[in-house]
Parts: C-alpha cells; structure tokens; sequence
C-alpha cells in the first residue's frame, strides 16, 4: 500500500469519525429539546386533568429536618414571590413562631417592621416586615443568595458565621397570574425592583415597562396578556431560578426553548435544596410541615381561605388557554414542586404514625 493510499484511508476514517460524532451529537440536542418540549406537554395536560406526574425524589430530598439554633447561627431567609399569599406566611414568621427567645418579634401597631432579635442582638429572620426589602423590592433567589451576607453584616454591624435557611411559598400558577393581574389593575407596578443578576441591574432595554404612565390603573385582563415584556409571566420559576445560568435578563445568545429549559432545571433545583417550601393552598399542611422541618411551633394555627379575590374572576375560553400558554414554565414548576410537597407531607406524617418510634 502506497503512502498517498494510507493518506486516504486515514483521512476518510477520520472524515467519518467526526461526521459520526457531530451527528451524535445534533442528534442527542434535538432529542433533548424535544424531550422538554413534551415534558412541558405532560406537565400542562396533567394540570388541566388535575392529576400529578410522579416523581422518584432521594430519601434526604423528602426528609428535611432541622434542629434550628436561632439565638447563634441559624438565619431564616423569606424569599418572597408576588402574590403567593407571601405577606400572610410574612407575618406569621414574625407574630406567630415561638422561636423560644420569648415573643416572636418586637412589633409596635402602625409600625412596618418587627425587631427579630436574639437575646445577643443577632438577626434570626430575613425577611420583609423585620429587615425590609435590603437586597431589592421582592428579591429573587440570585438577587438574595448575592446580597444577603453583606447585608446582615451591615445591619449586624460585624461578620460571624451564619447558617442560612431558605424558605418560600408557591402558588396555583393561574391564580397567582390573575391575582397579580388585579392587583396592578388597582394600581401596582414593583417597577423599583433593582432586578440585579452578575452585579448589574436589568435596563429598559432589556425589561421595558409594560405601561408609559406611572401605574396600568385599569388595565384589562387582554391587555395585561399581550405585553411581550410582562414579568408576571412565569414569575415563581424567574424567581427561584440562578439567573446567571441564562445569562441574567439578556435574552440574545441562546434560543427561548433552552433559556426555558435552563431556568426551569434550574428552578426545580433550587426548589429541592430549599430548607423549606409551603403551597398556598395547602395552608395546615404547610403549618405542620414547617413546624416538623425545623422542630418549632407557630402559636395560632394557619387557616385556610374558601375563596380569594382571584377565584372571582372568570377568564374566557380564549383568555384561560393564553394565561396557561404564558405560564407553562410556572405550572411545571408548581407540579413538580406539589408532587414533591405531598410526598413530604406523606412522610411526615408516615413518621408521626410510627407507633415504633414512640413507644408506650
């Protein structure tokens, strides 16, 4: 054999090892795209029907327990997402929890924030109605997990060692939707939020406002759908989701199908390591499962509303199918996340009724 016929050989293997390779490769992205695709199918269809796609979660990802130290380490940190009923779980956190440091907080009438201190004069809770909104209006998870530590540093006045608990609620994606929807009718906007992700604010360009007045007073049901720019779509995953892995609010760079599926992994992820999550509208259950995870009691029990403001409204066919379309991020988050918060509540309670673990 030749060397020139050798060249050939070696070339065409070669030639057919990449092809090979890159086909593989195209192959396994497009499989993996569509497999997001349908999994978002499956999520929205099992939402619809009121059913729940089971997922097998690790023993320590279901048993979350924690002995809480508030008078040294342990810090409670609310991540608070619009209209989840978040402003009630706030204000049990600081009216309501028998932390065992005496009252739960120091809270005078007319008075925003509560004093939740130690008796060292340390912080034990990070949240709106004790510190404020110190990392920005209604903070996301990135904006917190890069804020946080600095800021209770300053409020402390010097920097120990902390051990941060996460905990959020979620809510029915549709119902928080319209919930939102009304509520920047009467006026809202957050337009303050800083939206702060790789150090750097989100600008207009990137998030425009969806309104050219000061507020949308009065804005409709179809209007409040239409706008491109409207962050009260897929709010819950935006917000419990590590921005940086998306590239923050910058949109170019990457197709809307894998910046979905990014921040939708992503979510589900932080989710899981959360030390704790309740579901607004599974109120006792979220009771006695945060008084399980974390060993403390509330004092008055939690109490669940039959009907709210956002159950009221009654979206047409046409109307219903586009909230749905906008939000099909949130409603596989909230199913994954429901599926995920019944299983812990079924464990809990497996454990509670274990006659073997408490003995006569």
């Amino acid at each position: 054999m030749s060397r020139n016929q050798k060249k050939v050989i070696i070339f065409s293997v070669a030639f057919v090892l990449v092809t090979t390779l890159f086909f593989i490769g195209y192959t396994n992205k497009t499989y993996k795209s569509g497999g997001t695709k349908n999994q978002l199918y499956q999520y929205v269809q099992t939402y619809r029907n009121g059913e729940l796609i089971p997922n097998k979660f690790d023993p320590y990802i279901i048993n979350r327990e924690y002995s809480l130290d508030l008078e040294d380490e342990d810090v409670i940190v609310f991540l608070h997402i619009q209209k989840t009923g978040g402003s009630t779980f706030g204000r049990h956190l600081v009216r309501n929890l028998d932390t065992g440091l005496g009252t739960p907080c120091k809270c005078v009438k007319g008075v925003k924030r509560c004093k939740c201190l130690t008796p060292k004069k340390t912080l034990w809770l990070f949240s709106r109605y004790s510190t404020g909104w110190l990392c920005g209006l209604h903070a996301d998870w990135t904006e917190l997990k890069s804020c946080v530590e600095e800021q209770m540093d300053r409020k402390e006045n010097m920097h120990r060692k902390r051990n941060y608990h996460y905990v959020t609620i979620l809510r029915d994606p549709v119902s928080r939707y319209l919930s939102e929807w009304k509520h920047v009718r009467r006026g809202a906007t957050w337009k303050t939020a800083s939206l702060t992700c790789n150090g750097r604010q989100a600008t207009l360009t990137e998030v425009p406002f969806c309104f050219e007045t000061e507020t949308w007073e009065g804005v409709t049901l179809n209007e409040f759908l239409s706008c491109p720019y409207n962050l009260a779509n897929n709010r819950q995953t935006r917000m419990l989701a590590n921005l940086s892995k998306v590239n923050c609010y910058n949109s170019t760079g990457m197709t809307e199908e894998e910046r979905s599926s990014r921040m939708l992994e992503s979510a589900k992820e932080n989710l899981r390591n959360l030390s704790f999550f309740g579901l607004t509208e599974y109120q006792v259950e979220t009771q006695k499962l945060f008084e399980h995870v974390f060993h403390i009691q509330f004092i008055k029990d939690f109490y669940q509303l039959n009907e709210t403001h956002s159950m009221k409204t009654k979206p047409d066919k046409e109307q219903w199918k586009k909230v749905i379309e906008l939000n099909t991020l949130d409603i596989a988050l909230y199913q994954y996340a429901k599926d995920l918060f019944l299983q812990r509540v079924k464990a809990m309670e497996d454990e509670l009724n274990d006659k073997s673990l408490f003995p006569e």
